[in-house]
Parts: C-alpha cells; sequence; structure tokens
C-alpha cells in the first residue's frame, strides 16, 4: 500500500522534497500552492524586473527547457500539485488537510500519512499607515515582478521610492535606474546597505559603487507612512518631516516565516517565529514535518536558534525532510549563514556574524580588514578583493567573514562557511589549502592572508586600523608608497612619506614615543612597515586595513555619516 504524502508550499524546499519523494515507488505525492505558480526562483525576480531575463516563466524552467508547472510536476516526478489552493486547517487527530481553491471557493480534505509543512516566508508588515494601491507593492511574489516591469515598460513609473536597502531593495533600485531610466529613492532607517550582514566598512564601500545618478540614497531616514495624493500617487512621508511624492513604491522591509497552519495545529514555534523541528525535521506534532524559510534552526555560531532565509538551504532541507519521512536517518545540525548578491557592480557575500553582531551574541569580537589582487599582479585583468574577518580574541575562534570583490569571490566564502560549522580557528585559515591558477587565483589565499593578520594583531601586537577610525588617530601617519605612486594623502594631522625601501636607514627621524599608522595601497606594506618598526623597538605601531584603496573609496560616504558610524565602531571595537 502506497503512503500519502501531502507538502504544503510549492516552492524551493517544498518541491526538493517531492523530487526526493517522488524516486520512491511507494509514495503518493501531493503539493498545495496557495499561489498561481510552483517552483518559482523568486531570487531572480530582480532580474526579471530588470530586464535581464526576458520572461516570467523563464523563472520555473528546467535546464532543459520545461515549464516546471503542474503538468510538469505530474508527467515528470508522478506529483500531483493544486495552485491556488490554500491549506487552511490541519486536522491532527484524524491526519487530514482541508484545503479552499482561491478561485472557485471549492474546499477539500486530503488524508496524509505523512506532512511536510513548507509554507516559507511572507513579506514583513510595515509598521506604519499604508494605502492600500496597485502602486505600493511588496517585491517578493512572481505577481509583484510581473507588475512592476509592466509598468515600466510601458514608461508608467518616472520616480519611485524603496524602502529597505537590503539585498532586494539594492537590486532592485539598480535594476530600475539603469534598464528602466527609473530615478529612485532608497530608504532605510539603519544608516547603511545590508546593515545585517555587513560591517560599516565593506557596506560603504559597495555604497561609493553607485555609479547611477538616478538613485539617490536616503539611508538615516525612517518611513512613518505611505497615503496617496489626489492624482492616487504614492506620497512616503519620513520621521523627519519630508514628503516624497513618487509613480510607485516598493516595501523590501524583509520578511517573516509564514507559519499561521503550523500554529493553528499547536505546532511549536520558537522565538523568531519559525517553526521548532528536531535534527530529523520532525515538529513536536506527530507525522508533521517542516522545512525551508518557516523554520527556525540553529546557529552553528552563535548556538541560538535563528531564521536564515535563502533557497539553497531550503532545498537541501526538503531534500533531508523526505529522506526522514522515508525512514532514513538524517541529521540537520542547522546554519552558520551565508550571503552572496550582485550591488552596485560588485559581488559581495559573507557568512556568520558581523563584528557588531558578534560583540551583541557575547563575544570578545575583534577584526582585520585587508586587500588583495583575485589573480597575480603581473595579470593584467587582476582587480581588487576586499575583505573583513571577524573573530573572538579570547580562543581565535572565526565568527564571520566578509568579503567584496569583481567576481570569484564565492569560493572563498564557501569554504568558510564550512570552517565556521565546525567551529574552526584563526589558526585553520593559515593552513588552508586552496587552488593556484594563475588565471583565476593568486598563490595565497585571501584566507590565508586574514587568518595570518589576525595571528600577528594577537599575538605580535601588529594592529589592523579602520579606516573609519583615521579620523580619530592622533599620531604620525606614514606613507610607505614609492615616489612614483605617492600622491597628496587624504589624511587628516601629521603625515610623512617615506619610501618603504627607505625605512630601515630612517629609524633616526622618528620618535619612539609617537603612535604611527603606515599606509601603502592595499596594506602589505603597511603592515610589514608596522613589524618592522616594532621589532626596532617602537613599541605603537599599526598599519591601514584595506590600504588606501578602501579609505578612499568610502571617506566620502562615511563622511555623510561619520560621527554616527565612528561612534557605533569606536563602542564596538
Amino acid at each position: 500500500m502506497k503512503h500519502s504524502i501531502v507538502i504544503v508550499g510549492g516552492m524551493a524546499a517544498g518541491c526538493s522534497a517531492a523530487a526526493r519523494l517522488s524516486l520512491s515507488e511507494e509514495c503518493n505525492v501531493t503539493i498545495i500552492e496557495k499561489g498561481s505558480h510552483v517552483s518559482v526562483s523568486t531570487c531572480g525576480l530582480a532580474g526579471y524586473a530588470g530586464g535581464e531575463i526576458d520572461k516570467p516563466d523563464d523563472l520555473s524552467r528546467t535546464a532543459f527547457g520545461v515549464q516546471r508547472d503542474p503538468k510538469y510536476f505530474r508527467d515528470f516526478k508522478n506529483v500531483i500539485v493544486f495552485v491556488n489552493t490554500e491549506a487552511q486547517e490541519i486536522h491532527v487527530d484524524g491526519k487530514k488537510l482541508r484545503c479552499r481553491n482561491t478561485h472557485t471557493g471549492e474546499v477539500m480534505e486530503i488524508c496524509y500519512d505523512a506532512l511536510l509543512i513548507a509554507t516559507g516566508s511572507q513579506p514583513a508588515k510595515p509598521n506604519f499607515q499604508c494605502a492600500e494601491s496597485p502602486l505600493i507593492s511588496s517585491f517578493y511574489y512572481p505577481d509583484d515582478g510581473v507588475r512592476l516591469r509592466e509598468l515600466a515598460q510601458k514608461g508608467q513609473i518616472g520616480s519611485a521610492v524603496i524602502i529597505g536597502a537590503g539585498s532586494d531593495g539594492c537590486e532592485l533600485s539598480e535594476s530600475l535606474s539603469e534598464m528602466w531610466g527609473i530615478e529612485v529613492r532608497l530608504l532605510d532607517k539603519r544608516g547603511r546597505i545590508l546593515p545585517s550582514v555587513l560591517d560599516p566598512e565593506l557596506s560603504l564601500f559597495l555604497q561609493n559603487g553607485t555609479k547611477s545618478n538616478r538613485i539617490a540614497l536616503r539611508l538615516s531616514a525612517n518611513a512613518s507612512g505611505i497615503q496617496l495624493n489626489s492624482k492616487g500617487l504614492p506620497v512616503v512621508s519620513t520621521e523627519d518631516g519630508q514628503q516624497i511624492e513618487c509613480d510607485y513604491v516598493l516595501k523590501c522591509l524583509g520578511v517573516d516565516p509564514a507559519t499561521e497552519l503550523a500554529k493553528r495545529a499547536g505546532i511549536k514555534t520558537g522565538v523568531h517565529g519559525g517553526i521548532l523541528v528536531d535534527e530529523s525535521l520532525k515538529t513536536n506534532v506527530s507525522g508533521i514535518w517542516a522545512a525551508g524559510d518557516c523554520v527556525e534552526v540553529v546557529n552553528l555560531v552563535t548556538g541560538t536558534p535563528s531564521l536564515f532565509l535563502h533557497s539553497s538551504r531550503a532545498n537541501m532541507m526538503g531534500r533531508f525532510a523526505a529522506d526522514s519521512i522515508m525512514g532514513r536517518k538524517v541529521s540537520f545540525r542547522g546554519e552558520a549563514g551565508t550571503f552572496s548578491a550582485r550591488i552596485f557592480g560588485k559581488s559581495v557575500c559573507a557568512a556568520g556574524l558581523t563584528q557588531e553582531l558578534a560583540k551583541e551574541s557575547g563575544f570578545e569580537a575583534s577584526s582585520v580588514l585587508g586587500c588583495w589582487s583575485d589573480k597575480p599582479e603581473y595579470n593584467p585583468e587582476a582587480k581588487p578583493i576586499f575583505g573583513k574577518l571577524v573573530y573572538d580574541r579570547s580562543d581565535m575562534r572565526l565568527l564571520g567573514l566578509q568579503l567584496t570583490g569583481e567576481s570569484g569571490i564565492a569560493r572563498y566564502l564557501d569554504v568558510f562557511a564550512e570552517l565556521l560549522s565546525e567551529r574552526k580557528k584563526v589558526y585553520d585559515l593559515v593552513q588552508l589549502e586552496h587552488a593556484f591558477s594563475p588565471s583565476d587565483s593568486n598563490p595565497v589565499s585571501p584566507l590565508n592572508n586574514l587568518g595570518l593578520m589576525a595571528l600577528d594583531q594577537e599575538l605580535d601586537g601588529v594592529t589592523n586600523l579602520s579606516p573609519l577610525l583615521v579620523s580619530q588617530f592622533s599620531g604620525v601617519i606614514v606613507d610607505v608608497r614609492e615616489n612614483s605612486e605617492a600622491a597628496s594623502l587624504p589624511f587628516p594631522g601629521k603625515r610623512v612619506h617615506v619610501p618603504f625601501g627607505e625605512l630601515r636607514s630612517r629609524f633616526h627621524d622618528f620618535d619612539s614615543s609617537d603612535h604611527f599608522v603606515f599606509v601603502c595601497s592595499k596594506g602589505p606594506r603597511g603592515y610589514e612597515a608596522a613589524r618592522l618598526f616594532l621589532n626596532h623597538g617602537f613599541r605603537n605601531a599599526s598599519y591601514l586595513g584595506g590600504g588606501i584603496l578602501l579609505y578612499n573609496a568610502i571617506r566620502n560616504c562615511a563622511a555623510a555619516s561619520a560621527g554616527q558610524l565612528i561612534e557605533q565602531l569606536v563602542s564596538k571595537t
């Protein structure tokens, strides 16, 4: 007799589980999906809205060109899919699921032997009053992207306000301005872009990369309401009293786990609102599993419950849940938390905790910043990579990594995420092996370099200074670049220029009681100069993390909110 497996939710986790279960002839698998689409790669919505992806159906097409719709799942997977069908109630005792067709109103009950809740997430609700209008929307569902692009293509959106400078907000602002010529105001009350995954230094670096003069960043503006004017167009109010009129408003305020169905069935949820599961992804209710964005899992860095909302892990959780339903022994250990995006022309990725979050979580967090080339310097295509490592000073445990560059940085992030999961330490970065080819990597990995820099900072006192703290430095700034490189320095205070090759013969020019910061284009010569001075009896020598390249890239952005950012950084360092 076949087992009846019912899956609520037809996106990443649900479809991954269905595909896995369909390999067994012992299962009858049914997917219940509230929306009109199934198995859509919603991560590509910004690309569709911005014209990079031709058709919305491309977001749910297989690699061999077949649309992943109910017919596909029936013919290829032997899975029944009901779209436009809302799961209303779980009858736990009778193992039945009551559903309603949202178009016809028809109600049906489906019996199950095992039920998987993969309801995912839903747009977070604003904490301010918001008018109802087709010109005000979230950017989460496929229909959100379709509606936005239709209006943009017709030239009906000349200006837009995007509330929320997370990855969706940033990607959208770039897509709308570059492809459709829309004037965009990007608002966020948190002071910078991507504040949940990046510390101020790399966040400001990315902000500086905003090339479009059609994007206005308003990153200390807190939206307080959205109303309609006499023409029916949106007006965004901010707490500082401004009224911003526009043609369209996008609420990119993040997401919350969609757990209403689970809660009504008595399924336990955690402190962040996600469904609680054990290592086999079972809930507290017999016969019911959960997977994907609706689930709260263990943060492998902090050891506490967390929500991680990304499709790659949702897919894997779906597979784990399917194996668990079939009686296989599985152990989903949790997540370290990874992030990857393309923001303002740069690749950016992160794993683990920012330095700010690490401090808030009780770690004795410290960090180092660096800049290197992604290929050997002799390669004419070499581009800079900027990175920040966060670690615990008490035991040198790895806590987080942030990287940005032209491309190819995710390879390092993936390795680092595994080290985080295994609770590895800075020493492990130094010994890490990586593949080298002059065409696509450097002989020494950025991870190796960051590990060495952290060890030198903690063991030998070679301090890595954040560019945001330069304005607070009252000692001597020493430029060790060559004469052919050196230009006027943008730094405040006392500044001198001594090429690195002349330093050994000029120790007598410096007062050993002074504090020194050594600077070069990317940081390595500054580091060597600081170590050289410490080896010769100077007590206070540091170097500029990321070099002048990073400093110049962020100083204009930092100036706009320098007081706030520096205050944050100093208090958390």
